[in-house]
């Protein structure tokens, strides 16, 4: 399978904004961070609109781009639904803020369904075709880089607006999304070990038929050292580890925290893509075997 470009972008900044707002509805929950609130939504609303327009570019004939909405079993129509929800909650949220009342009950509504969204998002790729995909891991990674992100981007906000407490916080949470990271990338490379298909008798593909079988055994190995390694050891290294040490350095340090969090939301990003490539390309070396 090519890489998807497209849809990565829609993932990566759908993860971002989808996060960010959860998170920043926890902070509201903890009644911290009343300063940072309204640029981190605007942060997010931005972010899932610029994700929606990444997947729009995905779709080849724009004049029926919306016929395929018409299945609600569809992943696009689920996901379209999906964002309209959190769109529909950023909406009551703004309201809110701009009545200066920000009540426990819409910051556990924005965790909601920030985290909701990115569950949807997520279960569009479990795809029983493509056993690299189908996995519990993959919830564990989008989830796991929604946070990173999401936490970053809340650092940043907090950052420029001199909201030291929320620093704090978002420093933390940062730290914490870069270990589930690691945690859930390594995860992944146990499952990718363990994948088996089922033996057949002969094999034969007209279109390619001086090609060897996909070896499911190989995965890790294109993974760890193969072609994969640098997307693979990419998002594990920039991705995770990063994000960690630099929320750890700010733990209980606030000030300069403004270049830290850049860099780790940069971090989290270009992360987060590499290991999104990295699943297209494990994901189109199923197709030769079925």
């Amino acid at each position: 399978m090519e890489v998807q470009w497209s849809l990565i972008g829609f993932t990566l900044f759908v993860a971002l904004g989808a996060g960010l707002f959860a998170l920043q509805g926890i902070l509201a929950v903890l009644g911290k961070g009343a300063k940072l609130q309204l640029p981190a939504l605007i942060t997010a609303f931005i972010a899932i609109v610029v994700g929606g327009v990444f997947s729009f570019t995905h779709l080849q004939h724009w004049d029926r781009a919306f016929n395929g909405f018409g299945n609600i079993t569809s992943g696009i129509t689920q996901e379209l639904i999906g964002i309209v929800v959190v769109v529909v909650v950023m909406l009551v949220y703004l309201v809110l803020l701009r009545k200066g009342e920000l009540p426990k009950w819409a910051g556990i509504m924005a965790a909601i369904a920030g985290l909701a969204l990115v569950i949807v998002m997520t279960t569009s790729y479990l795809m029983p075709a493509r056993p690299v995909w189908a996995t519990p891991a993959l919830y564990l990674f989008y989830m796991a880089q929604a946070f990173v992100a999401g936490g970053a981007a809340l650092w940043l906000a907090g950052s420029a607006v001199k909201a030291d407490d929320s620093q704090l916080i978002a420093a933390r949470l940062t730290a914490i999304g870069g270990v589930l990271v690691i945690v859930s990338i390594v995860a992944y490379a146990a499952y990718i070990s363990t994948v088996q298909f089922a033996e057949v008798g002969n094999y034969f593909d007209p279109t390619h038929p001086t090609k060897a079988m996909t070896d499911p055994s190989a995965y890790i190995t294109q993974l760890i050292s193969g072609d994969l390694a640098l997307y693979f050891w990419g998002a594990l290294i920039v991705g995770g580890v990063i994000p960690a040490l630099l929320g750890l350095l700010k733990w209980s340090k606030a000030e300069g925290g403004l270049p830290c969090a850049a860099v780790a939301l940069i971090a989290a990003l270009a992360g987060g893509a590499a290991f999104r490539v990295a699943l297209y390309v494990l994901g189109g070396s199923v197709f030769i075997f079925y």
